[in-house]
């Protein structure tokens, strides 16, 4: 990659894939990921990233975006088509909510594994323009059906016979059934188990039976019943009547759910209904006595599946002994605050069955804090199924109740088109007339100043001079308006849950109402849009807890752990001053940068120091459980112990719910642990804990000339050995800034001149400038073994999901097993708790090209081969289970324990089946890059390729196979039909 024109071709492609630009600070690293290197500034003849690319401008654009430096691919001839192949292909579905806030956010995805929904095995075949690709034994032979699985199962079963014993069996259970009992009730009445096949190809007869899952429902499940008749066509003529719905069959269809992850339920409203106001609701049907109410849902209660509607009558005849109001079956709307309904069938409900199941949150309190006076309630607002959902907060007057809006296509998009149909609904005269007698609790829709925005809003208070103050249910703000504009709110308009609601922020549950809380929250939250991650609930029916994080910014800020941090009391740390000289310091921590923790004497360290021991004497008389940490967040502040004595600590990142990185705050020590490390701050010391700001203040040794700005090992044990635990310590500060201080360190010594300092020692020692060619060495094949996946493991014709964490070309990218990938999370945690232990990293390894290794990349612990040993401490490492090429310092490498080498590695390298292989362009690559790079697909082995072609690396084969991306409804998309398309496309264009 040294050749010039090579680098620029490079350089190009990696600009060229990201739409918004790549900032100068990661394009080092975008371009290593592609090339497995960086870029070889010196072989240019530059020492600048910046200088060498606006020596070429005919590739790069640089460009200030939001006071950043950003690079854009230069647009010349030959690449002004690409632009429209990019626009051509579709939006990569990727979870991140990147377009809504503050124009720059980004993802945060704690498991890489995340980003896309989980493969399907079963795969649909390409077009019958791609069909002649495939070999012929992969369609269906002899009556009977190959059923392809993960495990590449190809046992056969008889379709048709399969088919006519479905249909019997719906004979019997005409009412439907779930399908997770298909199977059994399959092998009672037949005495033959079910192929597991039938459960994925059954969704396709749509002449046996109709597969639906519940719009509404949190189960996994979906429901079976035989197929409906097709209706009778009806010419319809077009009716007027003062009790008109604003549903019609003929009007325009609007989605609304409840749950984002089911599938929507369809409600259609009239926006040119010429029709009078319903009456108010209490009105406008028989309702359920309370005593009816009451026992359904005691029935509901013993029913965890629901229950048919048509079922309930006789259900409740026999369990009461009273007959059951039939009336309530065609007014299953009055039950919406006690139960959900679920139309399996939404856009035929006259016709279908329904399924009734206990409400989970009927005694959940609206965020107006009143009781709804109205029989008719929205159902309950479903917490998004995404890890981080996007949120935008309105209002913050206590962190124990702030209250926010999803903000998405199942969230705000659908709540918009609403009340867009809700202000053409009553733009008609017959919608006009005012609410006569609003009462408080009562439910309606409120006209805005302008007379054009409708919303849905609950009375509050009736003041006077025709003034009543309402709450609006979808924005958690409550304002005063005339009587005027309060209109009914029709029952039809309140099928989408209310879109205001709140939660109870993490760690802050205790100073709730202070005002330095408050007033961090309104500049930090209130009024914008930041990710807001859910955390376990510990107790039935409780507020939802969360972390809120604005990721706008290079850094993500951690809301909630902000908002803690404002209470501290700054006065009392120890206040610098430049060239001042201050004694008994203590040195904490020396970091492989150079960093260095340092405590000075202060009001905080003293009173510290006697909360701590009076903790150690509370935990010992009260020995309990009670005070182990059961939610453990990113950013929460609690206790663990440091050298046998308890030490505040905060959560810094979370690999899951056992294992998770701390760092000592008051010793600037970082740390893997178990969450059963840690303990609960008791609340009768947590105020006086809190005020105490972090007691390790972050130093750097001035004036110390450090060569290419890295430091040796050798240098860091030196400094080590030197500075830790010494007791006779002076610093003097030479410059303060906001989270860095520049010192002069002094061990031991009376005077305080400079020659005599550790920064001079050290400046004058050759520690930096000691060779690595003692660690630069290779004896030949490695001394340990080591595990790889064999080709036994994988056989052609074989469907398996995969993860794609690189790809380079089609030619080239690498998988990962699906079946094996929560192995490699647990082998990943327990190589954190392992190699982050205090004093485990202390130790000079001597590193052998090509032996494997333990390498810290990211914070993570990746087993690694190595490469190539280059200057400055640098090593060229291959992750074995990712398959990306990485530069680390030396410093960062352990031996890999035989501990860890039991999984095999689970990079395997592969190519693309179904295309001839090529020098694959620029826009090609680009291309096929965004449509499987860290994507969850199927793979499809074409060919498997022995050891004994792959000469000189780990792993024991190379595949070829057929990739495909099965997220779509109505098809699988096959990767190797769009590149041949593509690539068509670019020789035509060439």
């Amino acid at each position: 990659m040294a050749d010039s024109e090579s680098i620029k071709k490079m350089l190009r492609s990696v600009l060229q894939s990201s739409k918004s630009g790549v900032s100068i600070g990661s394009l080092q690293s975008e371009y290593r990921t592609l090339c497995g290197e960086a870029i070889p500034l010196k072989k240019l003849g530059f020492s600048k990233l910046e200088d060498y690319l606006r020596s070429i401008p005919s590739v790069v654009r640089l460009d200030y975006r939001m006071g950043e430096l950003k690079c854009f691919a230069a647009v010349c001839q030959e690449t002004a088509h690409i632009a429209e192949l990019v626009a051509r292909q579709k939006n990569s579905k990727k979870c991140g909510p990147s377009k809504v806030i503050n124009c720059k956010m980004r993802f945060k995805a704690s498991n890489p594994y995340m980003l896309n929904v989980t493969p399907r095995s079963s795969l649909r075949q390409p077009s019958l323009a791609v069909a002649s690709n495939w070999p012929a034994n992969r369609s269906q032979t002899h009556g009977g059906y190959r059923g392809f699985s993960a495990s590449g199962d190809y046992s056969l079963y008889d379709v048709s016979l399969v088919q006519r014993r479905i249909t019997q069996l719906l004979e019997k259970y005409c009412s439907g059934m779930w399908m997770s009992k298909l199977p059994e009730v399959y092998s009672q009445m037949f005495k033959q188990k079910l192929h597991p096949q039938v459960l994925i190809d059954i969704e396709k007869w749509t002449h046996i039976c109709q597969v639906e899952k519940p719009p509404s429902s949190n189960r996994a499940d979906r429901l079976i019943y035989p197929p409906l008749p097709k209706p009778p066509t009806v010419s319809v003529k077009s009716t007027s009547s003062p009790t008109a719905s604003p549903i019609n069959s003929s009007t325009a269809i609007v989605p609304i759910s409840s749950c984002p992850s089911k599938p929507e339920q369809l409600v259609a409203f009239s926006p040119s209904m010429n029709s009078a106001p319903s009456p108010p609701l209490k009105s406008s049907a028989v309702t359920a006595s309370a005593e009816v109410r009451h026992k359904i849902k005691e029935l509901l209660s013993k029913y965890s599946g629901g229950l048919w509607a048509h079922a309930l009558p006789k259900l409740f005849m026999d369990t009461y002994k009273m007959p059951f109001p039939e009336h309530v079956l065609d007014n299953l709307f009055q039950l919406l605050d006690i139960c959900t309904v679920e139309y399996p069938l939404p856009h035929d409900k006259n016709r279908v069955r329904k399924c009734l199941t206990q409400c989970q949150c009927s005694g959940h309190t609206l965020p107006s804090g009143l009781e709804v006076l109205s029989p008719v309630v929205p159902p309950c607002l479903v917490v998004p199924s995404e890890q981080y959902p996007s949120v935008l907060v309105t209002e913050a007057k206590s962190s124990n109740a702030p209250l926010f809006r999803y903000v998405g296509v199942n969230y705000s998009h659908l709540h918009e088109a609403m009340e867009d149909v809700m202000a053409s609904f009553y733009s008609q005269s017959s919608m006009q007339h005012p609410l006569s007698n609003p009462t408080v609790g009562q439910l309606v829709a409120v006209r805005g100043e302008d007379g054009d925005d409708l919303a849905r809003a609950q009375v509050m208070e009736i003041m006077d001079s025709n003034k009543v103050k309402v709450y609006y249910m979808d924005y958690g703000l409550s304002v005063e308006t005339s009587g005027t504009n309060l209109l009914h709110l029709h029952q039809d308009f309140l099928s989408l849950p209310f879109q205001a609601t709140n939660v109870r922020l993490a760690g802050l549950e205790a100073f709730s109402s202070h005002p330095s809380v408050l007033s961090s929250l309104d500049t930090l939250a209130v009024g914008k849009i930041l990710l807001m991650e859910t955390l376990k609930s510990c107790e039935q029916n409780e507020v939802p807890v969360a972390v809120l994080y604005d990721t706008s910014e290079e850094e993500d800020l951690n809301i909630n752990s902000t908002c803690l941090k404002a209470l501290q009391d700054k006065t009392m740390n120890n206040p610098l001053t430049v060239n001042v000289t201050y004694k008994d310091v203590s040195v904490t921590n020396v970091c492989a940068d150079g960093i260095m923790y340092c405590q000075l004497p202060s009001r905080g360290n003293t009173r510290l120091k006697k909360l701590l021991e009076q903790t150690e004497v509370y935990f010992i008389s009260q020995m309990t459980s009670d005070y182990l940490v059961a939610r453990p967040f990113s950013g929460k502040f609690c206790l663990a112990r440091y050298k046998g004595q308890w030490a505040r600590v905060e959560i810094t990142s979370m690999h899951d719910n056992r294992v998770m990185e701390i760092v000592f705050i008051d010793f600037g020590v970082p740390a893997t642990v178990e969450v059963t490390d840690l303990r609960e701050i008791p609340p009768l010391f947590l105020k006086d804990f809190t005020l105490i700001p972090p007691q390790a203040i972050k130093c750097r040794l001035a004036e110390l000339t450090v060569p290419e700005g890295d430091w040796s090992q050798e240098a860091v044990l030196w400094l080590k050995e030197a500075t830790l635990g010494s007791e006779d310590c002076k610093m003097k500060v030479i410059h303060k800034g906001d989270k860095l201080v520049y010192m002069y360190l002094f061990i031991g010594v009376d005077s305080q001149e400079l020659h005599k300092s550790i920064n001079h020692q050290l400046d004058r020692s050759k520690l930096f400038r000691i060779s690595q060619h003692n660690t630069n060495k290779y004896s030949g094949k490695p001394q340990v073994r080591y595990i790889s996946l064999s080709s036994s493991f994988f056989q052609l014709g074989q469907n398996m999901d995969v993860f794609v964490p690189v790809a380079c070309h089609p030619g080239y990218f690498v998988l990962q097993p699906w079946q094996d990938l929560h192995k490699l999370v647990v082998l990943m945690g327990e190589m954190m708790l392992y190699y982050n232990q205090t004093g485990k990293t202390n130790t000079v390894t001597q590193i052998q090209k090509r032996e494997v290794y333990a390498a810290k990349i990211d914070k993570n612990w990746h087993r690694v081969q190595v490469k190539a040993i280059l200057a400055n401490g640098l090593v060229s490492v291959y992750e074995l289970d990712h398959g990306k090429h990485e530069l680390v310092r030396s410093t960062l490498i352990r031996p890999l324990i035989e501990e860890f080498r039991q999984l095999p590695f689970q990079a395997i390298a592969a190519q693309l089946a179904g295309v001839a292989q090529q020098q694959w362009s620029e826009e090609a690559s680009m291309l096929f890059r965004n449509h499987v790079e860290k994507r969850a697909l199927v793979a499809q082995v074409e060919s498997v390729h022995q050891m004994s072609e792959v000469k000189g690396e780990l792993w024991a084969c190379r595949l070829t196979v057929y990739l495909v991306d099965t997220t779509m409804e109505d098809r699988d998309l096959w990767i190797h039909s769009i590149m041949t398309d593509i690539n068509g496309e670019l020789s035509s264009a060439a």
